[in-house]
């Protein structure tokens, strides 16, 4: 039986796919039985062939219209024959054993609802991939210093956790959707991506409906991944309007402030 589905969406990233599925079946590759479905959301650079030349054993989901991020990946999940389902995005690049141990600890702690690994950049330093929950005044701030990581805003700081002992398995409010695993029981009790949103916060949402549901979202460092952080909104533009769209839509359903959930679990009960 098939313990993991890896569900990846990609439109044109046939050079992160070639990264990806090296270190998924060959360099990496995971103890435990996987299967990948990759979806391909209208790509033009010969992203499919490529897939079919070199990894045939990956199951192929191809859109004939432009869809978002969040119902291209319940499509996958719906294609899929795992016990867990692990979203993983074309930018990534698993290291050893990352998969298995984000899939032990699920396996260990039934009661998680998600779980994320450690990002790191390129350069292996630590990628700020876990965050607080937004708020209007962390939006305002975070628009303002044009979503730079690097700002020195406190607001910013503590919306991307920068103080956060990042060795450390901990529960944390939310963690960007490039890498996250969940069981599918767990995927289908939350209905999956909320598909209102078409890209960007769909992550946020889903790890808000997890803690809301009682099921904490925790981040496991010792499970390790690149990720070549696509910053799509990091420029004044259409994705920018996205991103803020969404936020709107975010806030709509859960309102403009929303608590921090981390400090109410403890991860050794």
């Amino acid at each position: 039986m098939v313990k993991i589905s890896v569900v990846t969406v990609g439109m044109n990233h046939r050079k992160y796919l070639e990264a990806l599925y090296h270190s998924l079946y060959i360099a990496n590759k995971p103890q435990v039985s996987f299967e990948a479905i990759y979806v391909d959301n209208c790509s033009k650079d010969d992203s499919v062939n490529f897939i079919k030349n070199n990894y045939p054993q990956v199951k192929i989901i191809t859109n004939n219209k432009i869809c978002g991020f969040g119902e291209n990946n319940n499509r996958g999940v719906m294609a899929s024959q795992g016990e867990y389902i692990a979203i993983i995005n074309p930018d990534i690049v698993c290291q050893k054993d990352s998969i298995d141990v984000l899939y032990n600890y699920l396996v260990e702690n039934p009661n998680v609802g998600i779980v994320a690994p450690q990002l790191l950049n390129p350069d292996l330093s630590i990628q700020y991939s876990v965050r607080s929950f937004m708020s209007l005044k962390m939006l305002f701030y975070r628009l303002l210093s044009k979503g730079n990581d690097l700002s020195c805003n406190t607001s910013v700081s503590d919306y991307l956790c920068k103080n956060l002992d990042f060795n450390k398995t901990q529960p944390v409010d939310w963690a960007m959707g490039a890498a996250l695993m969940l069981s599918k029981h767990n995927y289908a009790k939350l209905g999956g991506f909320d598909q209102d949103y078409f890209l960007y916060v769909e992550d946020e949402d889903l790890s808000l409906r997890s803690w809301k549901s009682g099921m904490p979202v925790i981040y496991v460092p010792c499970a390790k991944m690149i990720h070549n952080h696509l910053r799509g909104s990091s420029k004044l533009g259409k994705k920018t309007f996205m991103h803020i769209k969404s936020m709107c839509i975010f806030f709509k359903k859960h309102g403009f402030n929303i608590n921090s959930y981390r400090s109410t679990y403890n991860i050794d009960r």
